[in-house]
């Protein structure tokens, strides 16, 4: 009887992983790249603000809203913002300095700070310090890796700074 019960358990045992397993495996496949370019996550930029005005630059401050739209916790590598005027041409590039996890469907938020130099972009800052404005494009850029795949998603927002 109890060598009955034994083989029982230890059939029952393996039948059970087997299935976990097999379980594992099909959730697994899927998660494939294609699924997590259609689920990509969200950026929006919440806050935008001159945060000091010096004689040779200012800093600009930005509060980002990053949101995953995945059933799985994404680790962020790195989030990389250029800052590009309405001439096209790029005069302040930031990125993250933490290591930022956005557990599934969740969002979380991430300041960013940028130092553009007046002699980088003086029409623009001139203009923006008369107006106590500042229009531009943040060309971001999120980079995370997940079940060793890495993926590198582009995003372009106006951005406007005010003091």
């Amino acid at each position: 009887m109890l060598k009955n019960t034994l083989y029982f358990a230890l059939i029952f045992s393996i039948m059970f992983f087997v299935l976990s397993c097999e379980t594992l495996q099909k959730s697994a496949t899927e998660i494939t790249r294609s699924y997590i370019e259609e689920h990509k996550p969200d950026i929006k930029i919440k806050k935008a603000s001159i945060s000091e005005v010096k004689l040779t630059d200012m800093t600009l401050t930005t509060l980002l809203e990053i949101k995953n739209n995945l059933p799985l916790e994404v680790p962020i590598d790195k989030v990389q913002i250029d800052l590009v005027n309405t001439s096209g041409k790029t005069f302040a590039t930031a990125s993250s300095v933490e290591n930022l996890t956005i557990p599934a469907n969740k969002s979380k938020e991430i300041n960013i700070n940028f130092n553009a130099k007046y002699l980088d972009v003086f029409t623009t800052a001139f203009n923006a310090v008369k107006s106590k404005s500042f229009k531009c494009t943040a060309a971001t850029t999120l980079t995370f890796t997940i079940y060793g795949m890495s993926f590198s998603f582009p995003y372009d927002k106006e951005i406007t700074f005010v003091e």
